[in-house]
C-alpha cells in the first residue's frame, strides 16, 4: 500500500512523461496493462539491474538504501497502475524490444509460439517475452506456458550454481591435499640433496686418497724394480704384496661408494620428476579453480551487460571466514583490483591486531557465522570508532562477499 501511495503521488504530481517519449506503437500493451504472470519476469529479466536503478533515480526514487530485491519490488509494484516508474518502464522496454516486438504481432499464434519454442532454447529470448506480454488477445494456455518455461529455467540455473559450488569446494580439498604432498616431497628432496652433497664431498676426499695412493704404488715399484736389479726383491715384494692388500681394500671401498653415489643419484632424479609433476598437478588445478569461480561469479550477474568494478587498490579487510580458502578469498579482492588483508576473528592475544587491520582498511567484511558473539560486537565498535563502513554478512561464502562488494560499489558509484 506504502508503494501504491508512493506511485499516486508521483502521477499526481504531473511530472509524468517530463523529458520523455512514449516509443511504443499504438497496438502494443503497456507495461501497467500487461498479465501480471508477465510483470516480475519483465522486471526481472528485460531490465538489467543498472537500469532498473537509472529508472528508478530519473523517477525521483531514491535508492541509497534498497536492496536489490527491494528495487524489483518497486518496479513491480509501479505496473498496477499509469504513473511516472511505469511510463518510463515502458518508453524503455519498447526502445530495447519495440521493433522486434511490432513485426512478431504478424504472426499467428501458432508461429508465434514456434519462433518462441526456438528462441527459448538459444536463451537469447528477451525480446520475445517482452512480445508476448505485450502482445494483446495472447491466450491464457499461452501466457501460462510462456511463463512456466522462464520460471523452471530461473531454477535449473539455480540448481546449476549450487553445483558449481560444490565442485569447487572438492577441488579446493584436492588442491589443498596436492600442496600438502609437495610440500612433504620438498621437505624430503632437500634431506636427500644434503645427503648426496655430503656423499659427494666423501667421493671427493677418497679419488684423492686414491691418486695419492696411485702415486705411492708408483714409487714403490720403482723401488721394487730397483731393489731386484739390486737382488734386494724379497724385502720389497713382501711390502708390495701389502700395499696391493691395502690398494684393493681402497679400490673395493671407492666402489661401494660410486654405486651408493649412483644409487642416490637416481633417487634423486626420481624426486625432482615427481617434483614437477607435483607442479604441473598444481598449476593444473589452480586453474581449474580460477575457472570455477569465473563461472560461479557469472551465473550471478544479472545479465552479461552489467558493468565490472574496480575497487581501485581499496584495501578490504576479512575477519574471520573458512581459513582453507583464504587463498581464494585474496584472489577474488586481488582480482577486482583491491588490497586483500585477513584477520582470523581470535580475541585471545588481544584486540590491538586487528585494531590496526581495521583502521588501515577502506571496508570491513565480518561473517557472523564464522566469528564469536563478542568477536562481531568489537569490531562492530572499532568500526564506529574508526568511522569505517563494516558489512556484517549472513555467511563467508564467495558468493556473498562478492555480491557484497558489488552492492557497496556500486552504492558508491551512485552517489
Amino acid at each position: 500500500m506504502q508503494k501504491k501511495q508512493q506511485f499516486a503521488e508521483i502521477e499526481n504530481s504531473n511530472m509524468i512523461g517530463l523529458n520523455d517519449q512514449d516509443f511504443s506503437p499504438p497496438a502494443l500493451l503497456k507495461f501497467w496493462e500487461i498479465d501480471n504472470l508477465f510483470k516480475c519476469p519483465v522486471a526481472g529479466m528485460c531490465l538489467t539491474f543498472s537500469e532498473q536503478k537509472q529508472l528508478l533515480k530519473k523517477s525521483g526514487i531514491p535508492i541509497k538504501k534498497l536492496s536489490s530485491f527491494e528495487i524489483h519490488e518497486t518496479l513491480v509494484a509501479s505496473s498496477e497502475n499509469e504513473n511516472r516508474l511505469s511510463v518510463k518502464v515502458t518508453n524503455l522496454l519498447h526502445r530495447k524490444f519495440g521493433k522486434e516486438a511490432a513485426s512478431l504481432l504478424e504472426l499467428g499464434q501458432k508461429e508465434f509460439m514456434a519462433h518462441w519454442a526456438e528462441i527459448f532454447e538459444t536463451g537469447d529470448y528477451m525480446h520475445v517475452l517482452w512480445a508476448a506480454a505485450t502482445r494483446p488477445g495472447l491466450p491464457i494456455e499461452c501466457k501460462t506456458g510462456i511463463f512456466g518455461a522462464v520460471h523452471m529455467s530461473m531454477h535449473y540455473n539455480a540448481k546449476q550454481n549450487g553445483k558449481i559450488k560444490q565442485k569447487l569446494f572438492a577441488r579446493e580439498e584436492e588442491l589443498n591435499a596436492a600442496r600438502r604432498y609437495v610440500k612433504e616431497a620438498n621437505r624430503t628432496r632437500r634431506t636427500l640433496q644434503k645427503e648426496n652433497n655430503c656423499l659427494v664431498r666423501k667421493q671427493t676426499d677418497l679419488t684423492t686418497k686414491i691418486a695419492c695412493m696411485e702415486i705411492e704404488k708408483t714409487k714403490f715399484e720403482e723401488k721394487l724394480a730397483i731393489s731386484e736389479s739390486c737382488r734386494l726383491a724379497t724385502g720389497f715384494e713382501q711390502e708390495n704384496r701389502c700395499l696391493q692388500e691395502e690398494i684393493d681394500a681402497l679400490s673395493e671401498k671407492f666402489k661401494e661408494k660410486e654405486e651408493q653415489t649412483a644409487s642416490l643419484k637416481k633417487e634423486n632424479a626420481w624426486l625432482f620428476a615427481e617434483l614437477e609433476r607435483q607442479k604441473e598437478s598444481n598449476r593444473h588445478f589452480g586453474m581449474e579453480s580460477r575457472k570455477i569461480i569465473k563461472e560461479a561469479f557469472k551465473l550471478n550477474d544479472c545479465d552479461a551487460s552489467c558493468p565490472a568494478f574496480d575497487l581501485c587498490q581499496k584495501r578490504i579487510l576479512l575477519v574471520g571466514g573458512i581459513t582453507r580458502i583464504k587463498s581464494l578469498y585474496r584472489q577474488l579482492i586481488e582480482d577486482s583490483g583491491g588490497i586483500f588483508e585477513y584477520h582470523d576473528g581470535y580475541m585471545q592475544k588481544g584486540v590491538k591486531k586487528l585494531e590496526n587491520s581495521l583502521r588501515r582498511a577502506d571496508m570491513i567484511l565480518c561473517p557472523v557465522n564464522c566469528n564469536s558473539h563478542a568477536a562481531c560486537s568489537i569490531v562492530k565498535n572499532l568500526g564506529k570508532k574508526y568511522d569505517k563502513p563494516v558489512h556484517m554478512l549472513a555467511n563467508s561464502s564467495l558468493n556473498v562477499i562478492s555480491q557484497t562488494i558489488r552492492n557497496s560499489h556500486q552504492s558508491m558509484a551512485a552517489v
